[in-house]
């Protein structure tokens, strides 16, 4: 992970150039607040992303993430959180 922790919408931002990509997608007509399966992910496409999340963000990953959080929009407010919330760990440490 960079210097800079990531925001909300910075791993938003992320999370919509990765699907763009891997769909072959206009990256404006992806809607961060539609379910993933809805945007075009299958199974292993959504394990990718969050595989792919994980090495960026550089903390663990459950690939059942996107039950929990269907959307992009949601997801990246639950690994902003999460991020921040290792960074002050790792801080205190």
């Amino acid at each position: 992970m960079s210097e800079k922790t990531p925001d909300a919408l910075a791993i938003q931002t992320w999370c919509m150039n990765y699907i763009a990509r891997i769909l072959h997608a206009d990256i404006d007509r992806l809607d961060p607040e539609v379910e993933v399966e809805r945007l075009g992910l299958d199974s292993s496409t959504a394990v990718a992303l969050i595989m792919s999340l994980e090495d960026w963000l550089g903390i663990e990953l459950m690939p059942e993430l996107l039950f929990d959080h269907p959307t992009i929009g949601g997801l990246s407010k639950h690994l902003a959180s999460r991020v921040t919330g290792a960074v002050a760990q790792g801080a205190m440490a």
